[in-house]
């Protein structure tokens, strides 16, 4: 059993938009899809340097009845998917785009592209810009047994995701009892973090770790495990060697200062051990020990789930798990789709 628990398309937004109400289905329609949310520096194809053609992304919206064999490509059995655009949606400040756009992929999810029975799952996507609204997009979604999880994009939410202005959304999820899971993206970073970077490569490479520092820091110190006992949470498109880098400077500080803390019971690294992270784009350090030591200090082969991130330029194979020589069978099979059975809500298999 494999689970790839992070899978995109190119969803058609003049589609997405037949789900809204005017006059937001109008105004989304005739937008150009460059311009229906902020992206970030610089050209990912490198001037058509990195092609795919095997698929119509980023040309050309990917029909969702090819998601089956793209599953067969790549060998999934599980295959949680989220559109591309929407990893953008938490960098823009119009409210009621957000709300609508949250709120017609969830319609066209459940319409054009889950089906449970074929393994193809997604999740609810929330408005980060407006809490309220966005518990009741989960209320009013979370019975389709084809959504998983809560998603909460991690790229440019102001304040950070800890902060009780969330609050609505961590109890929704608690209430229809959905995992939630922050996913991390590149645009952003140059908007809401560091001005002036030049290139893609730079923001590529800092701002899918960036954000979900970030937020792992707000959410741990802002006691949302704790005011929130019943939710699970995982982190994915940061890679994992950040992970005990936070987990030992995090808890340094703690234990300086814990009065800053207050609601925790335990080292903010006892919290994280018990998150669940994506494994895209796993790192590919020149000795394979080196690896292996990030394993041991995260508990890899019980906390990481496995994901692709296809059809990105940089996707991961299954092979990336099963070619790691310092993992039995057993833990293979635990990051490749155990640990995500656990995690997901999968229903209607």
């Amino acid at each position: 059993m494999i689970v790839d628990v992070d899978a995109h398309y190119l969803e058609d937004h003049k589609v997405l938009a037949s789900y809204l109400p005017e006059p937001l289905k109008t105004r989304i329609s005739r937008t150009a899809s460059g311009r229906l949310l902020p992206g970030s520096t610089g050209d990912r194809g490198v001037a058509g340097r990195i092609v795919r053609p095997d698929i119509h992304y980023p040309q050309e919206p990917t029909p969702p009845e090819e998601i089956p064999e793209i599953m067969k490509f790549l060998g999934v059995d599980i295959s949680v998917q989220l559109p591309n655009r929407m990893l953008a949606l938490s960098t823009t400040s119009q409210k009621d785009v957000a709300v609508g756009l949250a709120e017609g992929y969830a319609r066209y999810m459940e319409d054009r592209v889950m089906d449970p029975k074929a393994g193809i799952y997604s999740m609810i996507i929330a408005p980060v810009q407006d809490p309220r609204r966005a518990a009741e997009i989960i209320h009013a979604h979370a019975a389709h047994p084809g959504f998983s999880a809560v998603c909460l994009v991690t790229a440019g939410a102001e304040p950070p995701l800890g902060d009780t202005f969330y609050d609505p959304i961590y109890r929704a999820a608690q209430d229809v009892e959905l995992p939630i899971v922050y996913h991390s993206a590149g645009s952003g970073i140059d908007d809401f973090v560091i001005k002036g970077f030049q290139r893609f490569i730079e923001t590529h490479t800092l701002g899918f770790v960036l954000f979900n520092m970030a937020t792992i820091v707000s959410m741990i110190v802002q006691g949302i495990p704790e005011r929130f006992p019943r939710v699970r949470f995982a982190f994915q498109e940061a890679g994992i060697f950040y992970i005990p880098m936070l987990m030992f400077r995090l808890d340094a500080e703690f234990r300086k200062r814990r009065a800053e803390a207050p609601l925790l019971k335990r080292l903010p690294s006892e919290y994280m051990l018990d998150f669940f992270y994506g494994t895209q784009p796993i790192e590919e350090p020149p000795r394979v020990d080196y690896l292996a030591d990030i394993f041991k200090m995260i508990d890899g082969p019980n906390t990481l789930t496995f994901s692709t991130d296809y059809p990105h330029w940089d996707f991961d194979m299954p092979s990336v798990i099963t070619d790691l020589p310092f993992l039995s069978d057993e833990e293979k099979a635990k990051v490749l789709g155990g640990n995500a059975l656990r995690f997901f809500r999968f229903e209607g298999r």
